[in-house]
């Protein structure tokens, strides 16, 4: 690295202190929280399983796939906020992408009919089955609007590498940091209504008589399809 562009990155990190510190100062508690929720889905799942109640394990498996994958994504923004030098963003900006297209492209399947029957037989309301299904929706739009630009990004930069160097120089040069963050906060924002709808529906697994009607229904399903 030459010295001027170390004196630039030495320059970068002095301007945007203020921000990373207050992004640290903002960010700090909901890390916390999404830690402990985290904590707690995966006991409340690793009990329902040990019970067969099979739709409140689908539940909550759900559950803890958006919470880890809400972490994964805070991650990188903590680690984007904190980068100095565009090489450095760059080289979290084609990571982040892929993360975005794998999430992005599983979702679907993961929210899918057996999800939405566990839901149903849980006993959701009609509201709760309704915001369930726009924020579904709008993963789905998520999708549909930018897989070819993340899973371009993700076949030539990260998951699977471009074999022409020169070609990979350019498309690393044209990728923009700031519009994958864009994107990654796009996408948060619908795995909040997701994971919102889902704290309610969690609601409805507490107590004894919830656990044995779910166990009653699994077992009835499972007689069925036997």
């Amino acid at each position: 690295m030459s010295q001027i562009e170390s004196l630039k990155e030495l320059v970068e990190w002095a301007i945007l202190l203020r921000v990373r510190l207050r992004h640290r100062f903002r960010a700090g508690p909901r890390h916390r929280a999404r830690l402990q929720a985290i904590a707690t889905t995966r006991h409340s799942l690793a009990s329902a399983r040990g019970l067969n109640a099979r739709s409140t394990q689908s539940v909550f498996n759900v559950a803890l796939y958006l919470l880890l994958l809400d972490q994964d994504m805070a991650d990188f923004t903590d680690d984007m906020v904190n980068a100095v030098g565009v090489r450095r963003r760059r080289f979290i900006a084609k990571h982040e992408a892929v993360l975005l297209y794998e999430a992005a492209e599983d979702l679907p399947q993961l929210l899918g009919r057996e999800f939405r029957e566990a839901v149903v037989a849980l006993g959701a309301s009609p509201t709760q089955q309704k915001r369930l299904a726009e924020a579904s929706s709008g993963l789905s739009q998520f999708w549909r609007k930018h897989r070819e630009f993340l899973g371009d990004t993700r076949q030539a930069l990260a998951a699977h590498r471009e074999h022409n160097a020169l070609l990979y120089v350019e498309k690393l040069d044209s990728l923009k940091p700031l519009e994958v963050m864009s994107l990654a906060a796009e996408f948060s924002g619908h795995l909040e209504q997701v994971i919102a709808v889902l704290i309610d529906v969690a609601r409805l697994t507490v107590g004894i008589p919830a656990i044995l009607r779910d166990m009653r229904h699994s077992t009835r399903k499972r007689q069925e399809a036997g």
